[in-house]
């Protein structure tokens, strides 16, 4: 496999994206004190995540190809011809397949999550994300889950942070969503793909997102003044820390309030993974120090 191949097939499984949704499993495994040390259960839940996102991302690209041809998505690797689609059904269908085999090796709540959620993030780029609502709900709903299975792989308790912790990544997991909608608004549009912007035009999209991102805001801070878990509750340095991510995300607001163009909205993308994982390691460092 040549270099260009290679490089078009890490654009194709959002290399990046799959491995941070990773990390979001192992910080939720340490807030919940669940990991501590090395644990056989966390390395095959890390593959089940990376391969399953690397997967839902092919699959996805193999069936947004003529969209994306539109909206002249150079950042896709199919629609600049770095890698076939063909390649891209192999990926998804053999990604799948491995997610379901190693599943079998978790606990059994873990487990049922990972065999009902796969397949329905499958579903979702082959259909449902026609579906205006159903389409931002599940890609929300998705940022919400790895949390979720990072404190059932040890046991099937799930601590106060960690459901609250849950409930932050589906509201920016939405927020995003709709956000990343408005820089595919002229493609959808003209191919009759309802979206937020598409149904009530994208400065109602970029109004609904900020609204979103307030609230993360909010929630981001709400620990530090209200006793959600012990070992954040007046702690001074998870405020410094916390207050990084939460002017970014006034920056952000600002930025897309101002210009909804595809340009910002891609810029604004990247941004806001390099907010979110900040946001994680301040809480994770809140929680350990």
């Amino acid at each position: 496999m040549g270099k260009n191949a290679i490089y078009g097939f890490l654009k194709l499984i959002r290399f990046e994206v799959s491995l941070f949704g990773c990390i979001g499993l192992f910080i939720s495994g340490v807030l919940a004190e669940d990991l501590v040390g090395f644990q056989v259960e966390y390395l095959v839940a890390f593959f089940i995540v990376f391969i399953s996102a690397s997967g839902a991302f092919a699959l996805n690209d193999y069936y947004d190809y003529e969209v994306d041809k539109t909206n002249n998505r150079r950042d896709r690797p199919l629609v600049t011809g770095l890698i076939s689609r063909r390649t891209a059904l192999i990926t998804a269908i053999s990604s799948l397949l491995i997610v379901i085999s190693l599943s079998l090796l978790l606990k059994l709540a873990a487990m049922i999550l990972v065999m009902i959620s796969v397949p329905l993030f499958y579903l979702y780029s082959i259909y449902l994300k026609k579906k205006l609502y159903i389409k931002n709900l599940l890609i929300a709903f998705s940022y919400l889950i790895t949390i979720i299975l990072g404190s059932l792989i040890s046991d099937s308790y799930l601590e106060p942070l960690i459901i609250y912790f849950a409930i932050m990544g589906f509201i920016v997991g939405l927020a995003n969503e709709i956000m990343f909608d408005i820089a595919d608004v002229k493609g959808d549009y003209g191919l009759g793909i309802k979206t937020i912007s598409t149904k009530y035009g994208i400065k109602r999209a970029a109004h609904i997102s900020t609204i979103l991102y307030i609230v993360i805001i909010v929630l981001d801070l709400l620990p530090f003044f209200v006793k959600i878990d012990q070992r954040l509750y007046l702690d001074y340095l998870f405020l410094i820390l916390i207050l990084i991510p939460v002017i970014s995300y006034i920056i952000l607001t600002i930025s897309l309030l101002k210009k909804q163009t595809s340009k910002n909205i891609l810029k604004l993308r990247n941004l806001v993974f390099i907010i979110m994982q900040i946001g994680t390691i301040s809480y994770l460092i809140g929680v350990l120090i």
